[in-house]
């Protein structure tokens, strides 16, 4: 008896229109299981993402994952419109339009988890008028950098600082008053 006879009798008792659909979502779940599989297991994310140069806000959203969305909804879609006895033209608009819901589903829920994401630097600005104490010596009159621990952001840190006035010992007070370049502060002594 040869192994999973069954699949090949099942697969020759359907239609030409059923093989096609049955094959483009057999196919596409295939690649969604191998995306999650290189996911879980090999520290991939299982995806190929193009480049599209246009000034659409969605463009970064072509890949393989959403196209193996699209090609899973048209095959599926297509093979419950067929099975219904829907002629192939509009099996095939149903099961585009089921691939397109559940695309549009797939990036909405991309985009919002993407916008959870944080990298966790601190915005540097937002330090601008908060009060620190200065950590290692800052030269007056802009001549060098010293460093300054302040609190913003929720939380404590080192930061390299310059301060336009006379120099500032460790451990003096001081207020920051402006943001030099994208990773120092400009600070003043507390009055």
């Amino acid at each position: 008896m040869i192994p999973f006879a069954f699949i090949a009798d099942w697969w020759s008792d359907q239609t030409l229109s059923l093989q096609i659909f049955w094959g483009i979502g057999l196919v596409s779940l295939g690649l969604i299981v191998l995306q999650a599989v290189l996911g879980l297991f090999a520290g991939h994310d299982g995806d190929i993402s193009v480049d599209v140069a246009t000034d659409h806000e969605l463009s970064g959203y072509l890949s393989l994952k959403s196209i193996s969305a699209l090609m899973l909804g048209l095959g599926f879609g297509g093979v419950m419109a067929i099975q219904h006895n829907y002629s192939i033209p509009v099996a095939s608009a149903f099961g585009l339009l089921i691939g397109l819901v559940i695309t549009a589903s797939y990036v909405l829920l991309m985009k919002f988890v993407y916008s959870l994401r944080s990298d966790g630097t601190a915005i540097l600005k937002e330090a601008i008028g908060c009060n620190g104490t200065v950590y290692m010596r800052v030269p007056g009159a802009n001549s060098g950098a010293g460093e300054i621990q302040v609190s913003f952001s929720g939380r404590r840190q080192n930061v390299k600082a310059y301060t336009t006035g006379p120099e500032l010992a460790t451990g003096t007070d001081v207020k920051v008053t402006a943001l030099r370049g994208e990773n120092a502060l400009v600070v003043e002594k507390l009055s």
